[in-house]
């Protein structure tokens, strides 16, 4: 069952990593490997185990950057590299992740939600509804006026009823 869900993840994540260009790749595994570093040095204790989690994720950074300075891009049409590239990276992730949860699951949990933030202050439009109106304001005038309407209706099916 837990291959089954390893799969699951590493396809979820290689379909992310293909809307990627292979250097947004690069990065996005630089980032990952950085985010693993943070949560395990915030979090372990022991130093036997920081040294040896972190040295793992210095040769993982270190092995992904070699590996793709020596491939022979020109062989290789460049979609088949980007999909060649972003499945070894979803692989690399599932394989840094496993090794981490061999030490503390609760690590794996914490990593993944920091990878997973999501600031809602960027995921917002920047323009505006209308001049002087914005999002902001407009969902709230919307939220007012739908709480007036629910009173409404409800005094209304109150006095029906009697």
């Amino acid at each position: 069952m837990a291959d089954v869900k390893d799969a699951i993840e590493e396809m979820i994540e290689e379909s992310y990593l293909l809307g990627l260009s292979e250097d947004e790749i690069l990065a996005d595994f630089s980032r990952f490997i950085d985010t693993c570093y943070t949560v395990i040095q915030d979090n372990v204790k022991s130093r036997e185990a920081l040294s040896r989690l972190a040295e793992n994720l210095a040769r993982e950074k270190t092995s992904t950057r070699s590996a793709d300075h020596s491939t022979a891009l020109g062989k290789v049409a460049a979609k088949d590299a980007q999909r060649a590239c972003a499945e070894k990276a979803a692989r690399r992730k599932r394989m840094v992740l496993k090794a981490i949860a061999d030490y503390d699951p609760h690590l794996v949990r914490l990593i993944n939600e920091q990878r997973f933030q999501v600031d809602l202050k960027e995921v917002r439009p920047k323009f505006k509804a209308g001049p002087g109106c914005d999002w902001e304001r407009c969902g709230q005038l919307l939220l007012k006026a739908g709480f007036t309407t629910v009173i409404a209706l409800i005094l209304l099916l109150l006095y029906l009823r009697l």
